[in-house]
């Protein structure tokens, strides 16, 4: 009976073993599909997606109206008094948004503005402009974007310190934006360089303006991350001709073309996270055209995330087409959609899915046989 039972133990030891061994992996890409309400729930049909979450899971939905969702509270952004269209940019860790009010076309101005929550703090134009976009903004409140200058024929990256803005400048040519800021201050985006000869993702860091280069033409830069990692797109050819997706190490590397899903023939990447995780799109071959697919870049894997589409939804004819942000947690969130009707987009949230307690529990009784079998294997000498 005891050595029937140690021949039990040793191949469950075993077992746990190879779990060790092949089972994390597979469950490190298993997550949970969420439509934050937007196919089914308070905002069924009104194309609402997801554009940007932040590491305590608030996400940033937009739509006819815009919403900051929170632990299942949908709490709308406000106007400014005259104000006719708001949008919204990314948000950071104090659920602080970026963001922007158009006061409409017969007063043609778009004024920038900061949520603190729901509520927006006007910022700055350029001066005797009357039009500026915030589009991100870090953890010291510092809020980055474009405006357009005083002569209305170029449009000027900026950064956004309290309310004061101030123009960044450009790698030598008229126009540029920036797109995205980390904690440390260093900030991403694209310009045109001398003459205007060419639109080339930059990085600016104090009054350093560098150019990160291309794969051979036009490239931009839309997300930074603190080890000052960067992600974007370059076209491959001189002619502005393949687009990939790309990512700098540093803002002293050249770009690297990231892997491509079979099938590919055009991708980008559009954000990534203090892991190095990167998400964005691809658009694929398919027997009767394309096919646009969200994305995730994970170390040296590219994974097509409608891998985790519930079936039901793939069944009724939903696809995953973009994955817009990713947290420090892995979450995802991007655009959902079902061919091209109104009540056709929609937004996703993938959660990966932590290792199942009811193994752990299992790997704990292991142990404990394990140290039984110890015990009656030092009794019998």
């Amino acid at each position: 009976m005891f050595h029937t039972r140690q021949t039990l133990q040793r191949s469950a030891l075993l077992a746990i073993g190879v779990l060790a061994l092949t089972g994390s992996p597979a469950l490190a890409l298993d997550y949970v599909f969420s439509d934050l309400g937007t196919i089914t729930g308070p905002l069924a049909g009104t194309q609402s997606v997801p554009q940007y979450i932040n590491n305590q899971g608030q996400v940033v939905i937009s739509a006819t109206n815009h919403y900051l969702y929170s632990a299942g509270t949908y709490t709308r952004y406000q106007s400014l008094p005259g104000g006719k269209e708001v949008q919204v940019g990314n948000v950071n860790d104090l659920g602080h948004t970026a963001g922007w009010i158009s006061l409409g076309e017969e007063v043609d101005a778009t004024i920038p503005v900061r949520y603190d929550g729901a509520i927006p703090t006007p910022l700055q134009v350029l001066g005797g402009g009357t039009q500026a976009y915030a589009q991100s903004i870090n953890n010291h409140d510092q809020l980055v974007g474009n405006a357009v200058s005083n002569d209305h024929g170029t449009i000027r990256p900026v950064r956004w310190d309290g309310t004061a803005v101030t123009d960044l400048g450009t790698l030598g040519g008229t126009s540029g934006t920036a797109n995205d800021i980390n904690d440390a201050g260093a900030i991403v985006g694209e310009s045109h360089t001398p003459n205007d000869a060419s639109l080339h993702a930059t990085h600016w860091n104090g009054s350093t303006i560098t150019d990160l280069g291309s794969l051979g033409g036009y490239s931009a830069a839309f997300g930074i991350n603190e080890a000052g990692q960067i992600v974007g797109y370059s076209y491959v050819n001189v002619d502005n001709s393949g687009v990939s997706a790309v990512k700098w190490l540093s803002a002293a590397d050249a770009p690297i073309d990231l892997p491509s899903l079979p099938g590919t023939y055009e991708d980008m990447a559009i954000q990534l996270n203090n892991v190095g995780q990167v998400v964005g799109y691809s658009v694929v071959d398919v027997v009767d055209g394309v096919e646009v697919t969200a994305t995730l870049w994970d170390g040296d894997q590219v994974i097509d995330l409608n891998d985790f589409l519930p079936p039901e939804l793939a069944t009724a004819g939903w696809r995953l087409t973009s994955a817009a942000d990713i947290n420090d947690h892995g979450v995802i969130v991007g655009i959902a959609q079902k061919g091209w009707t109104h009540d056709g987009v929609a937004g996703f949230q993938l959660t990966p899915v932590p290792v199942p307690a009811a193994v752990w529990l299992f790997g704990s009784g292991l142990v404990g046989l394990a140290g039984l079998a110890r015990r009656r294997m030092q009794s019998t000498h």
